[in-house]
């Protein structure tokens, strides 16, 4: 059973990949000239400028592995940084690798690889998950009142989506904060888990096994919402380890065209608030879109934009993805000696 899964697993990834090389190959058909004058912008672009992209991006890993390690205070193995940032560009790999739906269950395995149970890598892994989702959500609401009060009109068009990202946001931390916690809506979860499967009694067993899940993981979450200096220093690393990625749009204009760096780091955290609200495969192609109509308001012309995209993929994604390969086959190896 668990074989015909994995084996499902794999092919809905080729499928997406398929279809991702498809779709990018029938763009580069239609629109080649424009590809080819924004590959021509990025050639042009100072190497010093693509030095500092490349460090604010692994500064992103960097952030990320001191979370992990803090993250871990609480549970009975402690990752230390350096694995905190192995586990980080290991995550990223699996992520890129599976369009977006792996990375989560990466870090799942990365910690109980190390020996920390599954619940107790869930309740982690969920904790941090909602600590960054609040993050990018309080960092989109506060640029977007920024950009509105500097005279960024062109913003208020996204008014309704940024409103509806916030409410979204706050209704998944809701969600996710209630099951972790609150023992009565695990418990009314399960009675009517249990009320569905009552005529299964294979189910019986299965259900039992998650009621004991359940109460790990709530262990494991009361551990780490109850810290308080573990919360706000993990919501402040998040903040630190989100600008890092938000400043490589703004120093590529900053350098090339003279653009003020704030304003950059602000439409970035709004591109990945409105992110949110849009429905895609695995999110695939969401931020880009968002990124392009958003910042053409800022630089109208189109080469510049999609130049600035394309280093921002290459810094956040792909060059992580690269690096994430040896990790994740190193590790395997040590899992299986």
């Amino acid at each position: 059973m668990e074989k015909s899964t994995g084996k499902q697993t794999v092919l809905k990834n080729i499928i997406k990949w398929l279809i991702l090389l498809l779709l990018a190959a029938f763009g580069y058909c239609y629109n080649r000239e424009f590809i080819h004058d924004a590959l021509s912008e990025v050639g042009h672009t100072p190497f010093f400028v693509l030095l500092l992209a490349f460090l604010l991006g692994n500064l992103y890993f960097l952030f990320e592995g001191v979370i992990i390690s803090r993250m871990t205070v609480t549970g009975r193995i402690r990752v230390n940084v350096p694995r905190g940032i192995a586990c980080g560009y290991m995550c990223e790999f699996y992520r890129l690798s599976t369009l977006g739906n792996g990375g989560g269950i990466a870090q799942v395995y990365y910690y109980y690889s190390y020996g920390i149970p599954v619940s107790e890598a869930l309740g982690i892994c969920i904790s941090q998950y909602t600590f960054q989702k609040i993050t990018i959500g309080l960092m989109g609401i506060v640029s977007f009142v920024f950009l509105v009060i500097s005279g960024n009109r062109g913003i208020m068009k996204y008014a309704g989506y940024m409103a509806v990202g916030a409410l979204m946001i706050a209704v998944v931390c809701a969600v996710l904060f209630l099951v972790m916690v609150s023992r009565r809506i695990s418990e009314a979860l399960l009675h009517l888990l249990d009320r569905m499967t009552k005529h299964w009694p294979r189910a019986n067993k299965k259900l039992e096994e998650l009621r004991t899940a359940c109460d790990r993981l709530q262990t494991q979450a009361r551990l780490v919402w109850s810290n308080k200096p573990l919360f706000f220093s993990v919501i402040l690393l998040d903040l630190a380890k989100q600008i890092s990625w938000y400043l490589i749009p703004g120093v590529y204009l900053s350098f090339t065209r003279g653009v003020s760096l704030l304003p950059c780091v602000g439409i970035m955290a709004v591109c990945n608030m409105l992110a949110g609200v849009m429905v895609a495969p695995s999110g695939i192609g969401t931020l880009d879109f968002v990124f392009g109509i958003t910042f053409a308001k800022l630089v109208p012309n189109g080469e510049v934009v999609a130049a600035m995209l394309i280093i921002y993929r290459l810094f956040t994604w792909f060059l992580p993805f690269l690096f994430g390969l040896p990790v994740a086959l190193c590790h395997k190896k040590v899992v299986r000696t």
